[in-house]
Order: structure tokens, then C-alpha cells, then sequence
């Protein structure tokens, strides 16, 4: 599943202006934004199960009860899985172009910004490139993190407050900083 999710995508484009997108695409994504906005935007805490339902309704796929805050922002919920106590909290950015999988008990904290699009900075038509994100089972993205495309973070694993990840994060590990670097290991869900 890792090499399938997190594969790099160059999308085709005529020049740097134009998009990727098709007009089907877009008016998806305008229908799911008016629909987060009127259905979902202003519903309390405790209504995260309506918000999943809305989301399954957008294509996303459910495992379990995850918990989605009424302020994250999600590009595309066709592209995102959201396993069983997975949690995307206050004010998250899901800039999902390509896939995101959060694997059960993982946790994204307030703020947290994960991103799957940049562009091929060396072309002229600057095309537009994805790579899918995997947070692992019990993983926690602090608050203000910004995890890059092609990211696998592990199992257990934990990135500090506005890190910025740009590389794998190993199972068990804490990362912290910009470039987020490992300060130290977890064994068996105890810091060491």
C-alpha cells in the first residue's frame, strides 16, 4: 500500500496557468465546499458523526468513528480514509490532491496543515505533482505541523508542534524542527 499511496503523480498541463483539474472535478469540489459550509461549518463538537456522513457522502472512505472538527478544511474527501479514532482537530488543512490516509488512534492537532500537491519547479509549465501522506496507527502531528508530499509518518510515531516534515518519520520516533529531525525514540509507546 505504501509505494501505491505515496507515488509521485506529475499531473499533464499546457502551461503554468491552466489546470489539471477537469470541469467535472471542479464542480465537485465547489458542490463539497458549499455543502462543508452549510451542513457542516457551524455544527457543534459533538456532531462529528454528521460530518462523516457528509464526508462518506463526498467519497470518502470510513473505517470505524473517527473524529472530524467542524473547522478542518478538506480539498478533496474523495481522496482521503479515515480510520476508526483517527482525529483531525481544530482549523486542520487536508490539502488532499492526492491520497491521505489516516490509520486508526492517529491524531492531527490544531492547525496542522497537510499537504500532497507542489509543482515541478524545473519545468516551465510548472506542472503540477502529487504524492500521497500516511499517518500511521497512534501517530500524533502537533499543532502547526506541515507535513510534506510523499510523507510516510510510522506507527506510534510523533511530529512536535510546527514541525516541518519533510522526509519519512520511522516508526516510534519524535521529530521536531524545520527540517523536522529526530530528537529521540519511543520504545513501546514510552519516551526513552
Amino acid at each position: 500500500m505504501r509505494s501505491v499511496l505515496l507515488n509521485r503523480t506529475v499531473h499533464d498541463q499546457s502551461d503554468a496557468y491552466s489546470s489539471p483539474w477537469s470541469w467535472r472535478i471542479h464542480l465537485r469540489k465547489l458542490m463539497w465546499k458549499v455543502t462543508w459550509n452549510v451542513a457542516c461549518r457551524m455544527s457543534p463538537k459533538m456532531m462529528s458523526g454528521w460530518r462523516v456522513l457528509v464526508l462518506r457522502m463526498f467519497g470518502c472512505r470510513v473505517n470505524g468513528r473517527p473524529f472530524v472538527s467542524s473547522s478542518t478544511c478538506i480539498e478533496m474527501p474523495w481522496n482521503l480514509i479515515l480510520e476508526d479514532r483517527s482525529c483531525l482537530g481544530s482549523a486542520v488543512r487536508v490539502y488532499n490532491l492526492g491520497p491521505i490516509v489516516l490509520e486508526a488512534d492517529c491524531t492531527i492537532a490544531q492547525e496542522a496543515y497537510l499537504c500532497t500537491g507542489t509543482h515541478q519547479f524545473d519545468s516551465p509549465r510548472r506542472e503540477l505533482v502529487t504524492a500521497g501522506i500516511r499517518v500511521g496507527r497512534r501517530a500524533f502531528v502537533g499543532a502547526r505541523a506541515f507535513v510534506c508530499p510523499g510523507v510516510d509518518i510510522g506507527e506510534e510515531a510523533i511530529v512536535g508542534a510546527c514541525a516541518v516534515v519533510t522526509k519519512d518519520v520511522r516508526a516510534g520516533s519524535v521529530v521536531a524542527g524545520n527540517p523536522a529531525r529526530e530528537i529521540k525514540r519511543r520504545i513501546g509507546g514510552e519516551d526513552r
